[in-house]
C-alpha cells in the first residue's frame, strides 16, 4: 500500500468517508487549476456535500499531509495574493504592497485573508507547484481560472 493510499484509508475513518471519497475523486481526476486554491464552499456545493463536513474532511486531509494549508492575503482592488502563510499566527500586521495595483493595505482578517487548500507535492505535481516554470499566458489563465470559479472577475466597489 502506498503512501497515499494509507493517508486516504486514515481520512476515510478520521472523516466523513463520502467526503474522503470526493476528494481522493478530485485528487485523481481534477485538473491542475482545481487542485490549487481550492474554495471548499464550492467544492461542497458543486459535490452537493455538507459544508462543515467538507471544511473537516479538508483540514484532516491537510493534516495528513494530502494538501497544503495557506493563509493568503489577498488584494482588495484585483485579488491576487499579497502573501501566503503557514499559520495565522505569522500573519504580519503591517501595511501589504500590491505591485500590480501600486496600492498599499493593512490586512483584514475579516476581509482580505483567505484560507486555501492546495495539493500537496508530494501527493500530484501541478503547474502551481513550478509557478517559475508556467509560461505567461499559462500564470494568467490559472488565475482568471481561479477567478471566474471565485466570482472574482468583476469588482464593482
Amino acid at each position: 500500500m502506498s503512501d497515499i493510499q494509507a493517508q486516504i484509508s486514515v481520512l476515510k475513518q478520521t472523516a466523513d468517508p463520502v467526503v474522503a471519497d470526493a476528494i481522493m475523486r478530485l485528487i485523481d481526476e481534477g485538473e491542475d487549476h482545481e487542485l490549487n486554491r481550492i474554495n471548499l464552499l464550492e467544492f461542497a456545493k458543486r459535490s452537493g456535500l455538507d459544508e462543515e463536513r467538507v471544511i473537516s474532511g479538508f483540514l484532516h486531509a491537510a493534516r495528513l499531509g494530502l494538501f497544503d494549508l495557506t493563509w493568503n492575503v489577498l488584494c482588495p482592488g484585483c485579488s491576487g495574493v499579497l502573501d501566503a502563510h503557514d499559520t495565522l499566527k505569522s500573519l504580519r500586521p503591517d501595511d501589504y504592497h500590491c505591485g500590480l495595483c501600486s496600492c498599499g493595505y493593512e490586512p483584514s482578517v475579516d476581509e482580505q485573508v483567505e484560507v486555501a487548500f492546495t495539493v500537496s507535492p508530494k501527493v500530484r505535481r501541478i503547474a502551481a507547484h513550478d509557478p517559475n516554470t508556467v509560461g505567461i499566458l499559462q500564470a494568467d489563465l490559472l488565475e482568471f481560472r481561479h477567478r471566474s470559479q471565485h466570482g472574482l472577475l468583476c469588482r464593482t466597489d
